[in-house]
């Protein structure tokens, strides 16, 4: 059985980059695993505020994020 491919950057409609900090990486240099729902996190609600009209200051919008997953490869 082959592999699925995997997707590239340009697959994707958007993209924002993340700074990582020192206590997001493990002793090896990695990124730990439970980072990455941090920055699902960080970059929904970026999405939400600049793209979906999601004012946190005094807006009634209220968005949310229904489903997330992480595959690692």
């Amino acid at each position: 059985m082959s592999k699925p491919e995997i997707p590239g950057r340009a697959d994707y409609g958007v993209f924002y980059p993340i700074t990582t900090r020192w206590s997001d990486n493990d002793i090896y240099g990695h990124v730990n695993n439970v980072t990455y729902y941090s920055y699902f996190d960080t970059v929904a609600n970026r999405y939400l505020i600049e793209e979906g009209g999601l004012d946190i200051s005094d807006g009634t919008i209220v968005g949310f994020v229904v489903n997330s997953g992480c595959e690692y490869h």
